[in-house]
This record gives C-alpha cells, structure tokens and sequence, in this order.
C-alpha cells in the first residue's frame, strides 16, 4: 500500500481540466470504456500534461502517458490496440494512436513493467521515482482523483524549476534496439524541456548537465529516434 505522505488529494479542479483535455481527444472514448470493461485497472496521466497544467504552460498535447496497473494490465492494452494502432515507442511501451498517426498518441506503460535501469517498480510511486525531472514526476488517478507528487513537482512546476530526480541511472543501452544511453537520454530531455519551457534549471542540475556535456554529439540520434531537441546553451 502507498503510504498517505507519498499521496495528497488533487481535488475536482484539477480533474476537471484534465478531463477536459482528454474530452477533446480523438481517444478519449475508447479509453473511458476500456476503463469501464477493466474496472481493477488503475490508470494514472503523469508527464507533460499534467506538468503543463501546473505551469500554466497553455499548449495542446501533443501525446498523453498514461500509467496502468492492476492484475488486467494486458487485456486493457490488448482491448485498445484493437481499436486503433498499436505499437511500441522507444522505450518498448505500447505506443496507440487511436485513428490516424496523425493524431496525439498515448503511450500505455504497465507499472510493473517500467524500466529506466533501476528497480522494478511495485506502484505509481515507485515509478515517478524513476523519471527524469521533478516537474514530471507527478501523476493523477483518473479514478480516485488523487494526485501523486513524490519528488515535490508541483511545486517546481508552478515555478518553473528544472529539477533532475536523480543522477543514478546506469549508463547502458535504452533497449536492445537504440544504442543510446539512459543517461545521454536524460542529459539531452533536461536540455531540450529548461529550453523549451522556459524553466531555470536548479544548481545541482545545472552541474551535472555541464559535467556531462559531451552528451550533446548524440543530439542527431536523438532526434531520429525521439524528436528534434533544442539544446542551446
């Protein structure tokens, strides 16, 4: 069980204007009735929108990431592949768009399955613990309407503060089919969103992005294999 210090109410609000986001989404129905059919699966948005919402960044998604635990993990992923395309990102998740690729895409993550090099994750806490930077690290049941903030992200979105979770990742591989590093990954994101969103990146952050500044020759590959970043300086 979560403990209640690692969960805080998020309030109607807050659910409010991410349902509403999700309500103009072309996959928003084939979700809510898949949340319907496996009503044991717990299904958490985390990552950008909810980030945005808290930075009162005003930018449509461009991709939702939903988190999924419970024993039907499976079922539900497989029900709504059937419903639109199906495949697998980067990182090896389901990735679906629900009509055209040219639609914002959803990336599907089983809990249990979420890998980023370090432990196996038992919980929504045990995987915010593994992102990249704070202000991501923030998650919304979609049922309960509990917000889940382990690494204080809230509060450093709200101000605008580029925060990296932790510097331990173990310097391999992403998968078997990128030969990218985790923490080339990592360096090249923090980068790319202090740039893009306009955050200050925090003391510690900022030296240890300039210690591993080589990072940077991997923009290219990173680029081809996630999207083009901004990396100025």
């Amino acid at each position: 069980m979560i403990g209640a210090t690692n969960k805080i109410k998020a309030g109607g609000e807050l659910h409010s204007h991410i349902l509403e986001l999700l309500q103009g989404w072309n996959g928003f129905p084939v979700l809510d009735e898949a949340m319907h059919i496996f009503a044991d699966t717990d299904v958490f948005i985390a990552g950008g929108v909810v980030r945005d919402v808290f930075s009162d960044a005003n930018r449509k998604p461009n991709d939702f990431d939903f988190f999924l635990h419970g024993p039907q993990v499976p079922e539900f992923v497989n029900w709504i592949g059937e419903r639109g395309t199906l495949r697998f990102g980067p990182f090896g998740s389901p990735r679906w768009w629900p009509h055209e690729e040219i639609d914002p895409y959803a990336d599907l993550i089983p809990v249990a399955t979420f890998d980023n090099g370090l432990w196996a994750c038992r919980n929504i806490v045990d995987a915010l613990n593994q992102f990249d930077f704070t202000a991501n690290a923030v998650a919304l049941n979609l049922r309960t309407k509990e917000l889940f903030d382990p690494q204080n992200g809230v509060l450093d979105a709200r101000q605008r503060i580029m925060r990296a979770v932790r510097f331990d990742y173990p310097d391999e591989p992403i998968s078997q089919q990128c030969s990218l590093s985790r923490r080339s990954v990592m360096w090249t994101r923090l980068v790319h969103y202090a740039n893009t969103l306009d955050f200050s990146i925090e003391p510690v952050t900022r030296r240890w992005l300039q210690q591993h500044s080589f990072y940077a020759v991997d923009a290219e590959v990173f680029g081809e294999v996630f999207f083009p970043p901004c990396i100025k300086c």
